[in-house]
This record gives structure tokens, sequence and C-alpha cells, in this order.
């Protein structure tokens, strides 16, 4: 079974240190997953019996236009309005668990692997299905349209539907 990366939340056993190797500098930032702990999530608006890492953020003092959350939504949990800002497009991966995902009147099942594209002003909503928390990463970027080129609609898939392609 493939496996996810996923913060592991929780607390530290107290004969850990509590330095880690984090590194945060004017080009880059490095956040590894022992300081991911329960103390350092956030609640975001419209989100229920959830809990957010915060991975990427704008303005974080680097070039980002993106933000990345590693989302952990309690079973019953979820939101009706996840999406506060229309013109941000978002991707959502599953690590773990289980969701339904509602994109207008289209209904997707999500499972580890699940992958979906949401262009900017959509109608979606999603709540765990499962008894298990369901983890997935969740990546907004505000929409920047290209002259030629349609915006993107809705996808919903999973990797074992994707052929794989090797790197080069």
């Amino acid at each position: 079974m493939t496996s996810y990366a996923f913060p592991p939340g929780g607390l530290p056993d107290q004969s850990t240190s509590p330095e880690s190797t984090a590194v945060f500098t004017p080009a880059y930032a490095v956040i590894p997953a022992s300081v991911q702990r329960d103390i350092v999530t956030s609640f975001l608006p419209e989100w229920r019996d959830s809990r957010a890492w915060v991975l990427a953020r704008p303005l974080t003092g680097f070039a980002e236009t993106f933000s990345q959350y590693a989302l952990e939504i309690a079973p019953g949990g979820g939101s009706a309005h996840p999406e506060p800002d229309e013109a941000a497009q978002g991707v959502l991966f599953v690590a773990v668990g289980t969701a339904r995902l509602t994109i207008g009147e289209a209904e997707h099942d999500l499972r580890p692997g699940s992958y979906a594209y949401l262009p900017p002003a959509s109608d979606w909503s999603l709540f765990t299905t499962g008894d298990t928390p369901c983890k997935l990463h969740w990546i907004r970027k505000r929409y920047t349209p290209v002259s030629g080129l349609d915006m993107p609609p809705a996808l919903v898939t999973h990797e074992k539907d994707v052929p794989q392609l090797a790197m080069p």
C-alpha cells in the first residue's frame, strides 16, 4: 500500500529535545515533520472539526504566490464553503482517509491518492465519510489568465487512474 507524507501531530515525548532542524532564511524555509505538532495548528474559517498546518503562505519573506495547508478533518467534519477567495484555484490531494467532494451538483468519493483541481469561483464542499480523520494537502493560488488559453475545468482523478511516466 502507498503511504503519503503528512504532519505527525500529537505532542513530542518529554525526553525529546525542543530544538529542531527548522530553518527559515530570506531565500527558503525547511520545516521538518518534527516541528509539525498539535501546538502549531490553525483553525480555518468555515471548516468544522478541522485543523491545519500552514506549510507555505504568501508573504513569508519569499516570493510565494500560493499557500499550502496540511488539513486534518475529523469524522463528520468539513466545510460547505471552504474557499473564501473567488479568484483562487485549488488542488486537493488525499493522504489518509476518505471524503466526499461536491463540485456543483457532482459528487466525488475521495480516498488516499485522490487528486482534485478546483478552478476559481468553483462551488465546492468537502466532508469526511469515514470513521477516521481525512488528511489531505490543499494548495491554493490566485488564478492568472493566459491570453489564448481557456480556464481549465474541474478535474477529479486518482493516481492509479493516470499512467505513470518515468522521470528523465
